[in-house]
């Protein structure tokens, strides 16, 4: 498995647990190779209902890196 990414940590940005956990889920489908584990963690991805704190990761960081993961869950 990947390095996680490192996000630059903003004003007004997401809440890293959250992320975090959110990028996690996708990693641990990723490897699995469950296509229907792969399903769930992109749905969650593409619904992605992240919360915003006051300091936080870049949203522009994150949602670009979550396209990509959602993307790369997609292809298998």
């Amino acid at each position: 498995m990947q390095d996680p990414p490192q996000f630059t940590l903003v004003l007004r940005g997401y809440q890293p647990a959250a992320v975090d956990a959110l990028v996690q889920q996708a990693a641990e489908a990723l490897a699995s190779g469950s296509e229907n584990g792969r399903a769930s963690a992109r749905a969650a991805l593409l619904r992605r209902d992240l919360p915003v704190r006051f300091r936080g990761y870049d949203r522009a960081q994150v949602d670009q890196y979550l396209n990509e993961l959602a993307a790369n869950l997609a292809s298998g």
